[in-house]
């Protein structure tokens, strides 16, 4: 209690950035597109479709421009990501035109699921050392908070107003409230970033003649554990898309309608509070590479639990299982970068790993739609979808059981 007293500002920052970072998300802008698509006539796979070039656009342009949070002040880039965002929203209230709203809605993307989730984390991962774990859990409760309370307001402001008007009401809200919220919440920060310098320099000095180095994303790219982690970084985000945009199906499969299915939500977001905190008092234990094996499991017996066990009872476990999995992924995953590759260039590292996993979320709808128009039937895709992770998991063991950082090369 002690840390987050003294941390509460801080950690409220990280809190907000990932609450606000819901206007990119999937579970947000998912509730605007039955009103786009009829509006524009489009059909499931056009809107599909689009959604796919949207997200893979936001990613590499989150690899683009996310090494820019290494290199400039916090406060004034928080800021300008809040003004860009505000900006993307009015972009989307005034599109009256389909090439219009869908660039609009790659700026959102961009700039919401990319760069303010990538602000949060990367902050959180650079100024905390022994409670980084921690830090990370709570800063991401702003993940299922902006889900529980987003999207309902949408859809509230939908019934009474047209689909446009709560972008631009989400957009003046971004600009009179959170703009001033974030000057308070980083009053300070200063100090805790010329200390976080000071022990850059330190380390430096310690490490002279050492082996390990603070690397870049090209040496990221040189290192073979980057590539055996990958396939267990994306396992979750790539099942929890496809879960959640191809409800109705998931919803037939467990004998439900699509709104009986959706009121299992709760389970899914009672596992991704509370795990956050296990999986961070862990990591500040274990270190987060040491953990990486813990999650994909988790999530190959969540597809496993559903396939073999349709209804209520299948339903309630895939959720609760499948939402301790993204908890628990949060803080380990943003504690391995730090500990692997430093944290002086945590920001273009964080983005390259982040711009994948946003990508592996445009592929899950239009991967898993494929296949099931081709009648590979839902059950046949869980199971290969839980032999991934499985198979996930043992590629990521050599790099948990590694005794120390094996630095990669310079050359």
């Amino acid at each position: 209690m002690g840390f987050i007293a003294r941390n509460s500002r801080f950690l409220g920052f990280g809190v907000l950035l990932a609450f606000l970072s819901s206007f990119g998300q999937t579970y947000f802008i998912g509730v605007y597109r039955p009103p786009i698509a009829q509006e524009f006539d489009l059909s499931n796979s056009d809107f599909g479709l689009y959604y796919l070039l949207i997200t893979i656009v936001s990613a590499v342009g989150l690899n683009r421009l996310g090494h820019i949070i290494d290199r400039v002040s916090l406060v004034p880039y928080t800021l300008a990501l809040l003004a860009a965002t505000a900006l993307a929203c009015v972009a989307v209230g005034l599109s009256y035109v389909f090439p219009a709203v869908v660039l609009a809605l790659m700026a959102v993307r961009l700039m919401g699921q990319g760069m303010l989730t990538h602000a949060a984390m990367t902050s959180m991962s650079r100024y905390y050392d022994n409670n980084r774990g921690l830090a990370v859990a709570i800063a991401g409760l702003g993940f299922p908070l902006g889900q529980a309370v987003l999207p309902p307001l949408a859809v509230f402001l939908m019934e009474g107003h047209a689909w446009r008007t709560g972008w631009l009401l989400f957009a003046g809200a971004l600009l009179v409230v959170a703009v001033p919220l974030v000057i308070w919440l980083l009053a300070g920060h200063e100090n805790r970033h010329a200390t976080w310098l000071h022990q850059q320099q330190m380390d430096d000095n310690a490490s002279k003649g050492g082996d390990f180095v603070h690397h870049r994303r090209r040496d990221v790219l040189r290192d073979r554990r980057f590539y055996l982690m990958l396939p267990a970084l994306i396992a979750g985000p790539f099942w929890i898309t496809a879960a959640f945009f191809f409800a109705a199906e998931f919803g037939v499969h467990a004998g439900m309608g699509l709104s009986a299915y959706t009121q299992y939500y709760g389970f899914y977001a009672a596992g991704s509070v509370a795990a956050p905190f296990l999986g961070g008092l862990l990591v500040d234990r274990f270190g987060g590479r040491h953990l990486m094996p813990l999650y994909p499991p988790l999530f190959g017996a969540s597809l496993l639990v559903i396939m073999l066990f349709p209804g209520a009872v299948g339903v309630v476990a895939f959720m609760a299982i499948m939402g301790l999995g993204a908890g628990i992924t949060l803080p380990i995953n943003n504690a391995v970068w730090a500990e692997l590759y430093g944290t002086r260039y945590l920001g273009e590292i964080k983005s390259l790993a982040t711009s994948l996993v946003v990508v592996s979320t445009a592929l899950a709808p239009f991967l898993v739609g494929v296949t099931l128009d081709i009648d590979i039937s839902l059950p046949t895709i869980m199971l290969y979808g839980a032999v991934y992770c499985f198979l996930a998991t043992i590629l990521v063991v050599p790099v948990a059981l590694q005794s120390d950082s094996a630095p990669v090369s310079r050359k």
